[in-house]
């Protein structure tokens, strides 16, 4: 398999994500590219960013997923198709949501999140000042789950692999 733009790359993560093509549209676009008009520098940059997400963390300063604001709109945008992810997820780990949010969460930074408040930021249309670092977990998680779903494809293809980073 070779992918060799960002609609490509698009494509490929659609197919093997559980996420829509909107998300991951938005995605792209939070990350500064065009989804339909990258050119090959642009796709080979792109696909080197997801890399970097999931070889240093998604709480890195990441272009359009850095700050408070950027991170809150983000899941704003996308509230229900993350909750019905992180709701999958947890089901296919058979686990709880909280505990899926956590387990990101802890991974990331070294508080604890509570379960209600939890289940209030992701179901409650209301902004809550005090959850911003659960809203922004939300997007920092969906970045990740993003970013991991093309990496394993470049673990699989380590040709390919080398041709992007060469």
């Amino acid at each position: 398999m070779c992918i060799s733009s960002i609609h490509g790359l698009q494509l490929y993560i659609i197919r093997n994500s559980g996420f829509s093509g909107k998300l991951i549209n938005d995605v792209i676009v939070a990350l500064g590219y065009n989804p339909l008009h990258g050119t090959k520098k642009e796709f080979i940059e792109l696909s080197g960013i997801l890399v970097d997400c999931v070889k240093k963390g998604v709480n890195s300063n990441i272009k359009g997923f850095s700050n408070d604001a950027e991170l809150y709109l983000f899941f704003q945008k996308n509230r229900k198709e993350i909750g019905i992810h992180l709701q999958l997820d947890a089901t296919g780990k058979l686990t709880d949501l909280a505990s899926i949010v956590q387990n990101f969460y802890f991974y990331t930074n070294k508080y604890r999140l509570w379960a209600l408040d939890i289940e209030k930021a992701l179901w409650d249309n209301q902004p809550y000042s005090e959850l911003t670092e659960i809203y922004n977990a939300f997007s920092l998680y969906t970045l990740d789950e993003i970013s991991k779903t093309w990496y394993r494809l470049l673990e699989e293809n380590p040709v390919y692999d080398a041709l992007l980073t060469a």
